[in-house]
């Protein structure tokens, strides 16, 4: 990874600690805390002093309790602090400079040096009894798995101690410093993200001979060992048991030669996975539960050591974007998508404003080859140019089409209720690659119809393509670095079709194809493969048989996607920032393709006039609720609220629902509705958010082309969906996992991405999961600087500190392992509260939890939902069958356990937020559900509706003109039968959704794919 520019290999602590460069800010505010979630201490040698990693910086504690100094500051990333056996030093394991390595430093922060380097993972250091050497885990063999390791703190040498195909990690000596023990991790299928290693027991090698033997063992119990750690003597061995498995487990306690260590009275139900500090063969101290705990083997008493930190909070202070929300001027369309270069060349392909085009090259206006409302995606020629293949679905589901070029009339190539999508052509035209919606990719045989596996399923791959020889199928695909943790390079995979082997490739070494969406590989016939790295455009040669072979070669400067060849592999045709360039190969020149295709944003006429008199009415906040109201929209926004029996307006669309509930539009705060499953809905999706009354959708990430052209497609009207605040792909490190995530591995590159979101007139930045906090505070820099948009991601501290609008989920998938913000057993202590209240950030509740279904099982057979593509419906009723017939207790405890934190950060005046981060949870059903919960647990169904509506809004900061139904306000709205001010599942029962002052009947929005008579009689449409 080159961070050369971003942290030299050792840094002074001033200059880590020092205040990270923002926008204009309020003051620095300090919120002093006196708990703390997922903690790790390290306790000095003479027992006065504590080292605490709280909210991933160290501080300092006497040993008895009081105010804490803070030792290192965000931008070192600090973490698992292990004193050295003479005190004079500290081992930590630091993300400075976005990988994990090893550091030492004074137990002051001053000091700081870096013991390791490389691309590995570097974690867990344990010093061993003579302070000379420190283990660690580490995946830096790179063969799949984490090993122990060990690193000579004189010289810097590393030696391996293990190297099994299981992964072992956190690293404990004995006290003789003879031998090590370790988890020895076994990996346990599951979905993807969820299914992982698991620590079923503690294994000790000897450092001697090398044998292994085991040494605590869990047995047939549900759950896993985490952080053992030796008493001095040698004779006992502790560790943290986690009971449960899956996302979150159900308890977390201290083990001692395999028994849990009794309460003492006081609670320790959630101990974190740290290790267990011995003070004596009797005595230890850990963290659980918020709080430091010390423990008296002997006496079975345990005693809580009490702290007070102070952690500084800032709240950016910029000009925000304006989004035109009553702009009528011509635009040009940036979102062309997915373009393919004809064989001769000379016309181009793709998709722009919910339309198929064909660019004649030198012709600036594209001709539209379709004229409908349903989806289309990957367009993509025949060998003889005749033919173009795409997606549609027209009939259903997404299914690939073959259109003749010359008539424009076409056909579906092989009728399936399966989706079919990114199809491509074998060289001799006679077969066709794509993908299905579980991610594996197959083969159809043209003439006949016929449809078989070409590979097994792999996490959201990209296109395939075929080689000149039509021998070899490449697909790009994430190779994770270990089963431990999840992610990995998008990376080349080759497909032999004669003998279906599967072979890895990296486009070079620790790198990514740039995502797992449009960015190659393609195939030329002269002996190459192109794709986009690093956002570039580069080239790679390849053998015969289409395997790599060979070093890839840049060929631009610029910001990239979407590489096509012509038939004859001389051009090379791409898009950069919205604008298609035509590269030639054998001069490298680099020529413009001008493309003329404009739209306005579809807007009512001024003089449009709708009066919707309501039964009921509920302005967007508070608890008041309006009876027998009338409400005027004109235009676009609201003109009037006011009590029913006034004249009405000449030339007025009259809505009469007296039996009916009139709020404001829902909003889903956290989607990703190009991306991930949401790329086989089609036009079912826009259409699915809306009929169960969502009008405003918060994109978190996406692909960036398929984002932009969605959102011109709704602006335009081109098709149906709600209010999107877009964005693109999130901005990751040098390892990802999704296919919408950018591995970023230098500045350049990071300096690219923001200037494409910007260039594609984005709405919002994502700084993910594996980028440095550097890097996330040059992205804030940018994002509220130049573009006047918010940013967010996974992680507490850089919404507190660094200038981060706010957190996606209350937690996520950290790249510790844990979260800061919640522990594994899912509970968050009054340090996350606080912050998050006190700071002013905005947090989202994503439950992720289908088992809440049982809630309201009926949801299940609701007929709007027969508008997912049928294999989503399946979903729904599967989560449903299964919550009913199985043991909802820990489910319902995880979900009472966010919602408290919920009803905690609302009592402190704090701004949460509701979302599901769909299509991973369901779309739309989803979000009614995280509703239902927050009432079930404790917020008025007016409380439960805010987090969807105004606090929504205001977290967005465009409170001025969304999130409620007032004079001057946008007029998203919607009619539900009953009263959910009332009972909470009647938001659920939509019939009239009004989006930007035009009403649609549920019955209406449906009517492509389903019929429905829902809201046909009350609302025409406009």
């Amino acid at each position: 990874m080159r961070f050369a520019s971003v942290l030299p290999l050792a840094l002074s602590s001033v200059a880590l600690m020092a205040a990270p460069p923002t926008p204009a800010v309020t003051p620095h505010k300090v919120i002093t805390v006196h708990e703390g979630t997922n903690m790790a201490v390290t306790v000095s040698p003479d027992h006065r002093t504590i080292l605490m990693d709280l909210q991933g910086m160290i501080y300092a504690i006497p040993f008895a309790g009081g105010a804490a100094k803070r030792v290192t500051g965000p931008l070192v990333e600090a973490s698992h602090p292990e004193y050295s056996p003479d005190g004079k030093w500290v081992a930590i394991q630091s993300y400075a400079g976005g990988t994990f390595h090893i550091w030492v430093m004074r137990p002051d922060g001053t000091g700081l040096k870096q013991m390791t380097t490389g691309h590995g993972d570097d974690r867990e250091p344990r010093f061993s009894p003579d302070g000379k050497t420190i283990a660690f885990s580490s995946d830096r063999a790179n063969k799949g798995s984490y090993d122990i390791w060990t690193v000579d703190v004189a010289s810097g040498a590393v030696k391996q101690i293990t190297s099994s195909e299981n992964d072992e990690y956190e690293p404990a000596w004995s006290p003789d410093g003879s031998s090590l023990a370790y988890v020895n991790g076994v990996f346990v299928a599951g979905a993807p993200g969820v299914g992982g290693v698991v620590g079923r027991t503690v294994e000790s090698v000897d450092l001697a001979t090398g044998a292994t033997k085991t040494v605590a063992s869990i047995g047939r119990q549900v759950g896993r060992i985490e952080s053992p750690s030796w008493s001095p003597d040698g004779k006992h061995l502790a560790y943290i048991q986690f009971m449960g498995a899956g996302m979150f487990v159900d308890a977390a306690r201290l083990v001692v030669d395999g028994k849990p260590v009794a309460g003492g009275g006081v609670k320790d139900d959630d101990a974190f996975p740290f290790p267990p500090v011995w003070l004596s063969d009797a005595s230890i101290l850990y963290t659980a539960n918020g709080a430091i705990l010390k423990v008296d083997l002997g006496a079975g008493t345990k005693t809580a050591i009490p702290f007070t930190a102070g952690i500084e909070s800032i709240r950016p202070v910029y000009k925000g974007k304006d989004f035109g929300f009553n702009a009528t001027a011509t635009r040009q369309a940036l979102g062309l998508f997915s373009p393919a270069l004809s064989p001769d060349g000379k016309k181009a392909a793709f998709v722009a404003l919910n339309q198929l085009y064909l660019l004649t090259v030198g012709n600036p206006v594209p001709k539209a080859l379709t004229h409908d409302t349903y989806y289309k995606q990957g367009p993509a020629w025949s060998p003889d140019g005749k033919t173009l293949a795409y997606v549609s679905d027209k009939d259903g589901v997404e299914n690939i089409y073959l259109m003749d070029v010359a008539t424009g009339t076409d056909k579906r190539a092989a009728a399936s209720m399966d989706a079919q999508i990114f199809p491509a052509w074998s060289p001799d035209g006679r077969w066709m690659a794509f993908q299905k919606q579980d991610g594996a990719t197959m083969l159809l045989e043209l003439s006949s119809g016929a449809i078989s596996p070409l590979a097994p399923a792999t996490f959201f791959p990209g296109r395939p393509a075929f080689s000149p020889d039509g021998k070899t199928v490449a697909i790009a695909t994430v190779k994770p670095y270990s089963k431990r943790f999840r992610e990995g390079t998008s990376s080349i995979l080759t497909v032999d079709l004669a003998t279906k082997k599967t072979t890895w490739y990296d486009p070079a070494p620790f790198e990514s194809i740039t995502t797992r969406t449009e960015d190659g590989p393609v195939y030329s016939p002269k002996g190459e493969i192109a794709f986009i790295m690093d956002d570039l455009l580069y080239a790679m040669p390849v053998d015969a048989m289409g395997k790599p072979d060979g070093a890839a070669v840049a060929l631009n400067g610029e910001t990239s996607d979407a590489p096509t060849y012509n038939g004859d592999g001389s051009k090379i045709l791409y898009v950069s920032n919205g604008k298609l360039r035509l590269l030639d190969r054998k001069t490298k020149a680099i020529t413009p393709v001008p493309v003329t295709l404009t739209y306005k944003p579809l807007q009512p006429k001024p003089t449009d006039k709708v009066l919707i008199h309501a039964g009921k009415f509920w302005k967007g906040e508070g608890a008041e609720t309006l009876t027998d109201v009338d409400v005027l929209v004109v235009g676009n926004r609201v003109a009037s609220v006011k009590p029913h029996g006034g004249p009405v307006p000449a030339g007025a669309m009259v809505i009469e629902a007296p039996h009916s509930t009139l709020l404001p539009g829902l909003w889903e705060n956290h989607a990703h509705p190009n991306s991930d499953n949401s790329i086989y809905y089609g036009d079912r999706m826009g259409r699915l958010w809306m009929v169960y009354g969502i009008t405003t959708l918060r994109d978190m990430a996406d692909q960036a082309y398929r984002a932009v052209e969605e959102k011109e497609s709704f602006v335009s009207g081109a098709a149906v969906g709600p209010r999107l605040f877009a964005t693109g792909e999130a901005i990751d490190g040098e390892r990802t996992y999704y296919p919408m995530m950018i591995p970023t591995t230098s500045e350049a590159q990071l300096h690219r991405e923001f200037e494409r979101l910007h260039a594609l007139d984005f709405d919002f930045m994502k700084l993910y999961v594996r980028l440095p906090y550097t890097w996330i505070v040059e992205g804030v820099k940018y994002a509220h600087g130049t573009m006047g948009v918010q940013t967010a991601g996974h992680y507490l501290l850089p919404a507190v500190d660094l200038g981060n609008d706010g957190m996606s989920h209350v937690s996520a998938t950290a790249r510790t392992g844990y979260a800061y913000s919640r522990s594994l057993t899912g509970a968050s202590y009054s340090d996350v509260r606080q912050l998050m209240a006190e700071s002013g950030m905005w947090t989202t509740s994503t439950l992720l939890n289908q088992g809440v279904i049982a809630q309201m099982p009926e949801m299940a057979d609701d007929t709007r939902y027969n508008l997912a593509p049928p294999w989503e419906k399946k979903r729904l009723i599967a989560a449903r069958d299964a919550a009913m017939k199985s043991d909802q207790t820990a489910n319902e405890d995880r979900v009472m356990k966010e919602e408290a934190t919920l009803r905690g950060v609302l009592e402190r005046k704090g701004m949460y937020i509701g979302g599901t981060d769909s299509p991973l949870d369901l779309p739309s059903t989803s979000l009614h559900l995280n509703i239902l919960s927050q009432v079930k647990f404790g917020l008025a169904p007016w409380q439960a509706l805010e987090t969807v509506t105004s606090t929504a809004a205001r977290a967005a900061k465009v409170d001025k003109d969304l999130g409620l139904i007032a004079p001057g306000y946008l007029a998203d709205m919607i009619l539900v039968e009953g009263d959910p001010l009332v009972n909470i599942k009647d938001v659920t029962k939509v019939q009239c959704v009004m989006k930007n002052g035009a009403i649609h009947s549920v019955g209406e929005l449906m009517a492509p794919f389903v019929k429905s008579d829902v809201g046909v009689g009350m609302c025409p449409a406009k």
